[in-house]
């Protein structure tokens, strides 16, 4: 996908190709009226530095669902960062770019700002989390066992996810299985070989969710992790640093252990 730049607002804003001359003026307008009086707005969950909001846009005779993230300056260091490095969206942005590159998936994205990045619903999806618990066993295994090779082959091509939650990863089924798309990636990272402490993280990130993923479903997800790794990796003592961690993180939220 290949972006233009034009000027909104006196920002420099990238817009894809693939939108019709004319649809930053529709995007400026929905940005500037989230109570609903252009378009039906729906406010999704985030974070309390940022504001979500789901819509649809008539343009031309047709329809685009939206997605469209506002980012807060967190602190003062944001404000100064901004004006000489990359903002939080231009981060996601670039991210999901290299996601794509390393043929991952993530919302197209429609526009980025310096402090907005609209992408395209991704229509018949469903967060991980959800799905987890609507699939029958066989499709459980399948999917828990694909969701496992997808971030073994991303962890071997050296990229780490800045926040590999559950609820950051959309699914789709496809004919033989499932696609995994990828959402809040403004601190996903790819380097030469991947720190052993990421990896750890993002394995930790994952395992967090025992309730919908069960002992053997983890067991599952590791094994299919652990065989796209082409470096050697002592199988026992990272799956000791992830339950300890794992246990530790579970422990500061009052949750209990199950393992």
């Amino acid at each position: 996908m290949s972006y233009r730049t034009v000027k909104l607002s006196g920002w420099n804003i990238k817009l894809s190709e693939d939108f019709p001359s004319g649809f930053e003026s529709v995007i400026a307008s929905s940005v500037s009226l989230p109570d609903g009086q252009r378009a039906a707005f729906e406010k999704l969950a985030s974070s309390r530095f940022a504001r979500v909001l789901k819509c649809n846009v008539l343009f031309r005779a047709k329809v685009y669902s939206l997605i469209i993230k506002q980012y807060f300056n967190r602190n003062l260091l944001d404000i100064f960062k901004a004006l000489i490095c990359l903002s939080r969206a231009e981060k996601a942005f670039n991210a999901g770019q290299m996601l794509i590159q390393n043929g991952f998936l993530v919302p197209p994205v429609v526009a980025c700002g310096k402090k907005i990045l609209i992408t395209s619903e991704i229509k018949n999806s469903t967060p991980l989390y959800q799905l987890l618990s609507k699939v029958s066993d066989n499709e459980k295994q399948t999917l828990i066992e694909q969701f496992g090779q997808s971030i073994g082959l991303m962890h071997n091509q050296g990229i780490f996810h800045g926040d590999l939650r559950l609820g950051n990863i959309l699914v789709k089924k496809n004919d033989s299985g499932f696609n995994f798309i990828f959402l809040d990636n403004e601190r996903t990272k790819k380097f030469k070989k991947l720190p052993m402490r990421l990896r750890i993280k993002n394995l930790v990130q994952i395992n967090m969710n025992q309730d919908e993923l069960t002992q053997d479903g983890v067991r599952a997800f590791f094994d299919a992790y652990l065989a796209q790794q082409q470096i050697p990796i002592d199988r026992d003592k990272l799956a000791k640093k992830v339950i300890s961690k794992t246990a530790k993180r579970l422990a500061a939220k009052g949750i209990i252990n199950h393992e």
